[in-house]
């Protein structure tokens, strides 16, 4: 089972460490985030590619990844949905919908892979910090490959994450405290007890799951890319795998541009579009993210401490791209919206990634006719409720009808009655 060869370097340093492990961070002071980097990222890798990949979900892309399919899952992950959305608001929309993936998120793209690396290195326990979506795609997937999984989840999960969680029959330890403390817990149980680290951000792979879904986009469109890419944003780590997938077409000649990133965030938890404000006018990327104090609905985008943020902001800077903040307000219309008009019901942080793209739209970032492909990254059934208004609708669009005497279960009268 060959995997493709590439060794760790630091995001930080640029240290070089060899693959011959896992590692999670650098040596250095801080110890900074690792990347994953290839020793063949070439034009000449490209030659045959295209016909060398094959097969169904992100596991057709095996040959661009670090660990064999034979380490994967029996799920489908990836081979997702492009959907056309039209040009409504004066640019072509398509949206990549995500919550068609085994656990309804994007998080099983960095589940899937993360869990074939453990497997790849022995191990048969995984942990992860979550605020439900990573937590629900480890349970997933770790029972589908017969692995023991812990989930370490914050004070204020939404209960429909907790209930799949522990449908798949993970462990679920709930801290007293917000994403940041049970981030740091389950990091301590995996140094403390040997168990492999999920956790986003901090373990590279993660970031080389999502990448795949950079890679179906560009397949979806004939291997050309969109203008602009619209990524829900907290920790970082979908925009930087985004970032990582195009960048590596670029390199290998299978497309010849690479699009422009939007980070979407809550104003609440704006984190990397406070640090993009000094690195878009030419300042290194810091080496700490700085903190936010979030309070949004949107809770799977709602963190402190961005876990990516240095690959997130070197995203931007390489996309040439921007990072966009909404309030609440604007993501609950966003919300409304999106089911309303394109049957797509979604979590509120796929909420503002959609409330940025209307504000782009808006202030003329996006030019007419530009191509601009939106990720839904997770879906509603994972925070039904996330207003509180579902009797509220309710009182105002359902009408309750009396049952007749004879409407009492038999229906066999009705069925025969002539039409």
């Amino acid at each position: 089972m060959k995997r493709r060869n590439f060794h760790y370097v630091c995001m930080h340093c640029g240290a070089f460490d060899s693959a011959d492990g896992m590692r999670y961070v650098c040596a250095c002071e801080g110890a900074q985030n690792l990347r994953i980097a290839y020793d063949d990222v070439d034009v000449k890798t490209a030659r045959g590619l295209r016909e060398r990949i094959g097969g169904h979900g992100m596991w057709r892309y095996a040959p661009l990844l670090p660990a064999p399919q034979a380490f994967g899952s029996r799920l489908l992950v990836g081979g997702t949905p492009l959907l056309d959305c039209g040009d409504g608001d004066g640019v072509r929309l398509r949206i990549k919908d995500e919550t068609r993936n085994p656990s309804g998120s994007l998080k099983d793209r960095a589940t899937e892979l993360a869990v074939a690396v453990a497997l790849m290195h022995g191990y048969r326990h995984v942990v992860a910090a979550s605020t439900g979506n990573a937590g629900a795609s480890l349970a997933c997937i770790a029972a589908a490959q017969g692995i023991a999984a812990t989930i370490v989840v914050p004070r204020r999960t939404p209960s429909a994450k907790l209930a799949q969680i522990a449908a798949y029959g993970a462990e679920v330890v709930r801290v007293d405290g917000d994403y940041d403390d049970a981030f740091a817990h389950a990091v301590d149980m995996s140094r403390r007890d040997g168990v492999y680290c999920r956790n986003t951000g901090y373990n590279p792979f993660t970031r080389e799951g999502k990448k795949t879904c950079a890679f179906e986009i560009a397949e979806d469109l004939g291997w050309r890319v969109p203008d602009w890419v619209v990524v829900p944003t907290g920790d970082g780590n979908i925009l930087s795998g985004m970032a990582v997938g195009f960048a590596e077409l670029l390199a290998l000649g299978m497309t010849t541009s690479m699009p422009r990133l939007v980070a979407a965030q809550s104003d609440t938890s704006a984190s990397i579009a406070r640090d993009w404000v000094t690195v878009a006018s030419g300042r290194p990327i810091p080496s700490a993210p700085t903190p936010a104090a979030p309070s949004t609905v949107a809770d799977s985008i709602s963190v402190r401490f961005p876990r990516d943020h240095a690959g997130a902001l070197a995203g931007l800077r390489q996309s040439r791209g921007v990072a966009v903040t909404v309030t609440e307000n604007e993501i609950r219309r966003a919300s409304r919206h999106l089911a309303r008009r394109f049957g797509l019901w979604v979590e509120p942080s796929s909420a503002v990634g959609y409330a940025a793209f209307l504000r782009c739209v808006q202030d003329g970032t996006f030019h007419a006719g530009a191509s601009v492909v939106l990720l839904s990254t997770g879906s509603g059934l994972k925070h039904p409720d996330p207003w509180g208004d579902v009797n509220a609708a309710l009182g105002k669009r359902a009408r309750t009808r009396r049952p007749k005497p004879h409407d009492n279960g038999d229906t066999s009268a009705a069925l025969r009655r002539p039409q």
